[in-house]
């Protein structure tokens, strides 16, 4: 809840011009699909701070590995004084959760019964604790993964949060050929080839894309409206299906409306809806990051007794 808010918060500020993220570099050693490292610097005028997201995606061999390595550096914007280096996996994780929580708030998805989650890692559960409470006619959760067991001991792990509710669980053994099982359908893998395709999806459906190439480009053609968090961002570079779809046929972008837009005036016309098909796209704009990095550190710094070194390079100027 208390990082939904604050990222609710940020996308406010992003509009108004206080939160501003720079544009994204990636640096890939050889083929993007074999991964690529990114930097997004970023500041935010109100909490008086600048910084910068370092990251990876690079494919592992062994699923268990993390496919992202995250940390996050906070500068003093007023006098560019390092403050802090976190790791940012949890920060990450976080974040995801939270934006696809203000999406699911801003485009009538937390009036849906019923849930697809594709996936059953590290995104997934956080896509899963950070969307269910603000979901509350929530009645049915399908998962499917591609290793069944991984999904199972995703819902046990939650089994407490979705029993509370009521909610009934349910892992598919193979991906159905359409999803109309579910009104939201969430695309959370580190899929390097997309997955769900244009039968996959019916009109009615919301679907919340965090992965990388979960959905195939040609899909996302037949979407009615389309979403972001960003979007002139990520057509440079990202390799997300989206903006691979983007640099091929840049008039996709008629189709696309800024989350912050419809927080600000919300339009009906842009809300899931029986007859239209509606897909959000998560870019992860390192804004997000930054607000959760910083919030983290002031309530750290807060804690009696907490142990953290303030690092100075100052000194190292006066010897």
């Amino acid at each position: 809840m208390v990082a939904q808010r604050l990222i609710e918060r940020t996308f406010w500020q992003k509009a108004q011009g206080t939160a501003v993220a720079a544009q994204e570099v990636a640096m890939a050693a050889g083929a993007r699909e074999a991964g690529a490292f990114y930097s997004l610097p970023a500041y935010l005028a109100e909490e008086g701070v600048a910084g910068l997201k370092w990251t990876s995606h690079v494919p592992q061999p062994d699923h268990r590995l993390p496919y992202t390595h995250p940390v996050v550096l906070l500068n003093e914007l007023a006098t560019g004084r390092p403050l802090a280096l976190l790791e940012g996996e949890l920060i990450s994780g976080l974040r995801t959760g939270a934006v696809s929580a203000t999406a699911i708030k801003a485009l009538a998805g937390s009036q849906a019964s019923s849930l697809f989650l594709c996936g059953s890692g590290f995104q997934a559960g956080h896509q899963l604790r950070s969307i269910v409470p603000f979901m509350p006619e929530l009645k049915e959760v399908h998962v499917w993964s591609r290793t069944a067991r991984h999904a199972e001991q995703l819902l046990q792990k939650h089994a407490a949060m979705l029993g509370e509710r009521g909610i009934h669980a349910r892992v598919h053994q193979s991906l159905p050929k359409c999803l109309d099982c579910a009104e939201v359908v969430i695309g959370a893998t580190a899929a390097s080839v997309p997955y769900l395709h244009a039968e996959h999806f019916v009109p009615g459906h919301l679907y919340l894309h965090i992965g990388m190439r979960d959905i195939d480009p040609k899909a996302i053609e037949l979407f009615d409206n389309i979403v972001c968090d960003d979007y002139e961002a990520g057509v440079p570079s990202s390799s997300q299906s989206l903006f691979a779809l983007a640099r091929k046929k840049p008039d996709i972008v008629r189709k696309v409306t800024l989350l912050e837009s419809l927080l600000a005036e919300p339009d009906q016309a842009k809300q899931r809806h029986p007859e239209r098909k509606t897909m959000f796209n998560a870019f992860g704009l390192s804004i997000f990051d930054l607000v959760l990095a910083y919030e983290t550190l002031q309530r750290l710094l807060e804690q009696p007794g907490a142990n953290v070194v303030q690092f100075d390079l100052s000194k190292e100027r006066s010897k």
